[in-house]
């Protein structure tokens, strides 16, 4: 009988490349040597080719459309949880409960059980991202805080999404404090600054962890001031008398002694954990729910959030016994949201004497920011 030769079912390389699509295959025929006659512009060396397609891959981060995933990113995530809990045939108003921060504090506590709401978006200094000098450029602070306060949102008020509110941003405020070399990975921190009848801070930390090996310990509040000494040894002023006309110059202001300078007043320059932070943004959000205003407390506390003793859970109750009598009357939630919280009997959202101080010493020092860029609108 005549031998039979094996044939190898492995395809081509030029099967490979006819089963290409069009586009791609007009891309890959332009790096080819043997395909030169047909390249996209042949009278290109093909190095100078090599360096564009590696330029066009070092930026996709900026690619079209990126920036629309990294910020619908968290949306998708929650709509896909939903979908495929109902999915498993399990009631929507326990998955409502499994996303919500249930018995959360707002703001953390003294004795350290809760930290908070915090909501951490890692991130990279991407090249794309980054100016001449090999820093993140300054416009990028606020391309990279869009998912980070996307993600936030739906992790604090998922059911607030639910019951229809919207949030809308109302300004942001940035303090740069030190630049972020390129390809270094760091954290955007966002917490809950404080809030007004009609305003939410949200606070946002972009923080870097250094390298075990730096020498720089990390200062506090109670530390040594970070401001140079700049005592230098002066010439005395000799007073002489005056003439007509002239001032005198006093001779307690012949030296200035930077150790006079509050200790108070230093910056602090570390994280809690040790984190080196880079930058400070402080957005201003409000709740909507069509056309009219939420107050933060109401969203807060049918989020499922305490604004009293932390763990409590009596919020989320209330909020679940109102949810369900959408049946008997559907616009409940609706009309609660939409101004009667004005007339409502049982305020439980409320917040309790401590919280409230809490509230109010925070937000003294952040109502300076709004009502500072406020009064540059005379100018």
């Amino acid at each position: 009988m005549p031998s039979s030769s094996v044939v190898s079912r492995r395809p081509s390389a030029m099967q490979l490349f006819q089963s290409l699509p069009a586009p791609l295959r007009w891309l890959v025929s332009s790096f080819s040597s043997t395909d030169a006659s047909r390249s996209i512009l042949p009278f290109i060396p093909r190095p100078i080719k090599w360096f564009v397609l590696f330029l066009f891959v070092l930026n996709a981060r900026s690619w079209p459309g990126v920036w629309h995933a990294r910020v619908f990113k968290s949306v998708i995530r929650i709509r896909s949880s939903a979908v495929l809990w109902r999915w498993r045939g399990k009631r929507l108003v326990d998955w409502w409960a499994s996303v919500s921060p249930i018995g959360r504090s707002v703001f953390p506590t003294t004795d350290g059980s809760d930290k908070g709401p915090q909501s951490v978006l890692k991130s990279w200094a991407s090249p794309d991202d980054c100016d001449w000098n090999g820093h993140l450029s300054n416009s990028c602070y606020a391309k990279n805080l869009d998912p980070a306060r996307m993600q936030a949102c739906i992790d604090w008020f998922p059911a607030m999404f639910g019951d229809g509110v919207w949030m809308a941003l109302g300004g942001a405020h940035y303090h740069y404090i030190r630049e972020i070399p390129i390809n270094t990975p760091y954290e955007i921190r966002m917490s809950i600054g404080g809030w007004e009848d009609k305003w939410m801070y949200l606070v946002a930390k972009f923080v870097s962890h250094p390298k075990k090996s730096s020498k720089s310990k990390p200062n506090s509040h109670s530390g040594a001031p970070t401001i140079p000494s700049i005592t230098t040894p002066s010439t005395p002023i000799v007073t002489e008398p005056s003439t007509p006309g002239e001032p005198t110059i006093p001779s307690s202001l012949s030296a200035l002694d930077a150790s006079r300078v509050d200790t108070k007043l230093s910056p602090k320059t570390h994280d809690d954990d040790g984190a080196l932070i880079h930058c400070i943004a402080v957005s201003t959000y409000c709740f909507k729910h069509g056309r009219v205003t939420v107050p933060p407390t109401v969203v807060l506390a049918m989020s499922g959030f305490s604004l009293g003793e932390a763990g409590d859970r009596s919020n989320w109750t209330t909020s679940a016994t109102l949810r369900s009598q959408l049946k008997q009357n559907p616009k409940r939630v609706s009309e609660l949201l939409r101004g009667g919280w004005k007339t409502e009997d049982k305020r439980f959202w409320e917040p309790s004497p401590e919280v409230e101080a809490e509230r109010v010493k925070r937000v003294e020092g952040l109502r300076k920011l709004t009502e500072g860029m406020d009064g540059l609108r005379m100018y």
